[in-house]
């Protein structure tokens, strides 16, 4: 049978006429939340709000919602927005807004899907970070967001107290703080009428965390990510369900951007087309990437999109960028959710070359995959395979990840990133892009944005019956990483040793018979190229495998 995105549009639109009601969810009469915190750990000033917008929308930004480097003075990103849509019932529900109407409210759901009666008692972002913990062990000083941390509604403790799901700061317990500084926020999107959508609410509460870190890796220090956190609530599955990000980035002068998908990075980014910039004289680009995708979906890969599964053979993650002319911006429900499917918002394909709108081309998935360094077709710089670009203008584009299913009372997670980079010219950002966000996905594959007390560690019990290996740290690295190995009190003859990513063993760190205990065990890079490595721990009962990075 003949697949193609507009046949499958043609499709999902007779399901849904042909489809029996389904129950509609509860929806509140609940105001726009108000609150507003900002990330500023790092040379990035992200300003995020509890209405599914971010860094546009709120009272304070006026555009300037994400500087990058901090000190700027004109955004890369003037607006990006959550977008989730799926089928309950046959029927079409989407929750998600582009610059207004933003239809996620502050607050939990509750068992049964219904609102907060006054949303108003949630809305505020709590921000916390180490220092903020650091300060508190050493002064006995808390700020009203480290005090106020709100356990209840599920924000993640790093217990300290013995007492599982409470939170008792001055017992030992800690915020579980990604990276080194995070936002925490509950939202929800039955809070009242999609009123831009127009369909009923999905029935989703969303757990959010935005962190950042500070650091001397570049890719690290002009970075920030986006962790979603969605509990279904409604009363029959979501299924066919897509979680994507509308993005709104503007380099400087807004009207010579171009837009690209690489589905090798699950990343959708803008760049310019123009050799300088008024504001930051060599163009920088900027991206935002699917660092972890949803769970359950099927072989890890979506064949309706032709979605591709990472390197690591991990759970999918899927780029596409339709939508990316700001003339035929989806505004209501199905439109938004044709973009999630790769078409645009009227249903009809996107199509190689040009600008993807001619009806006679071939119908694709992507948004511009072609290389835009080499001006490979189809991208932006060849788009037609006469060596002549695209005239530049401002551009959007939608990164998109799923399809997956969720059961009532079900979860899954969602975690974003926004890579920046600036080289020696416009091409050379693209290519220093690509490498800080293929840093940002092996640093979270790590481990690298992982909590981690900030206070003395619990005490410790007995010595376990087997072997344990810790993470290495610091990890990524760049001149020496150390492990610790706990030894049981019955130790057999174990092997602790590094390999390469190509299987050859470049150190041994330990081999024999090893006194009970911790022990401490130094990995020196120096010499080595940087890359993947491999730590095992090999003994007669047991093996395990840790991955640590070697950045020169």
């Amino acid at each position: 049978m003949l697949d193609t995105p507009a046949i499958r549009f043609l499709f999902l639109t007779a399901l849904l006429l042909c489809a029996l009601p389904a129950t509609a969810q509860s929806v509140g009469d609940c105001r726009p939340g108000t609150a507003e915190v900002a990330l500023d750990i790092n040379d990035v000033r992200a300003l995020v709000f509890n209405g599914g917008n971010l860094f546009y929308g709120g009272s304070t930004t006026n555009g300037l919602g994400y500087l990058v480097p901090k000190d700027g003075t004109l955004p890369p990103i003037f607006a990006a927005s959550l977008w989730v849509g799926g089928e309950v019932g046959g029927e079409l529900r989407v929750a998600g807004s582009r610059y207004d109407d933003f239809e996620f409210w502050p607050g939990p759901l509750d068992d049964e899907g219904n609102p907060p009666q006054d949303c108003s008692v949630y809305d505020r972002i709590y921000r916390v970070s180490r220092g903020d913990v650091a300060r508190y062990l050493e002064t006995g000083e808390a700020t009203d967001d480290l005090r106020d941390w709100p356990a209840h509604l599920g924000a993640p403790v790093l217990d300290g107290d013995g007492v599982e799901g409470n939170y008792n700061l001055a017992g030992g317990d800690e915020p579980a703080i990604s990276g080194e500084q995070m936002a925490w926020w509950v939202m929800n999107d039955a809070g009242n009428e999609h009123l831009e959508n127009e369909t009923d609410p999905i029935g989703l509460e969303a757990r959010v965390s935005a962190f950042a870190v500070r650091s001397s890796w570049l890719a690290l220090n002009q970075a920030t990510l986006y962790r979603y956190r969605f509990t279904y609530r409604g009363r029959q599955p979501l299924d066919s369900a897509y979680v994507a990000v509308f993005v709104d980035a503007d380099l400087g002068d807004a009207a010579d951007d171009f837009v690209a998908s690489d589905t090798t990075l699950s990343m959708g980014f803008t760049y310019n087309q123009a050799e300088e910039d008024a504001v930051y004289g060599v163009p920088p680009a900027v991206g935002l990437k699917i660092i972890q995708g949803p769970e359950g979906l099927p072989n890890g890969r979506d064949d309706n999109l032709d979605g591709e599964v990472d390197e690591l053979g991990e759970r999918l993650k899927m780029t596409a960028s339709p939508c990316h002319d700001k003339t035929r911006e989806p505004g209501n429900g199905i439109g938004k959710y044709n973009c999630m499917h790769g078409l645009w918002p009227d249903g009809t394909p996107l199509t190689e070359g040009g600008y993807g709108g001619d009806q006679t081309g071939t119908p694709v998935a992507f948004s511009f995959p072609g290389e835009p360094v080499a001006a490979q077709f189809w991208s932006e710089e060849n788009p037609n395979r006469d060596g002549v670009p695209n005239p530049s203008g401002d551009r959007r584009f939608v990164v998109v990840t799923g399809p997956f299913r969720l059961e009532p009372g079900e979860s899954t997670e969602v975690v974003f990133a926004i890579p920046f980079a600036q080289g020696t010219d416009r091409l050379d950002s693209v290519v220093k892009l690509r490498e800080a966000a293929r840093f940002l996905q092996d640093a979270y594959d790590l481990g690298f944005f992982d909590p981690q007390r900030v206070g003395a560690v619990p005490p410790q019990p007995a010595l376990p019956d087997a072997f344990g290996l810790s993470r290495p740290f610091p990890n990524p690295f760049t001149s020496t990483t150390e492990l610790t190995l706990t030894v049981p009190e019955e130790a057999s003859t174990a092997r602790l040793s590094v390999f390469d990513v190509l299987g050859r063993e470049v150190v041994v760190l330990a081999e024999g018979v090893l006194e009970a205990g911790e022990q401490t065990f130094t990995f020196d890079g120096a010499g080595l190229p940087s890359g993947l490595y491999l730590v095992r721990l090999a003994t007669a009962r047991q093996t395990e495998t840790l991955k640590v990075l070697h950045v020169e």
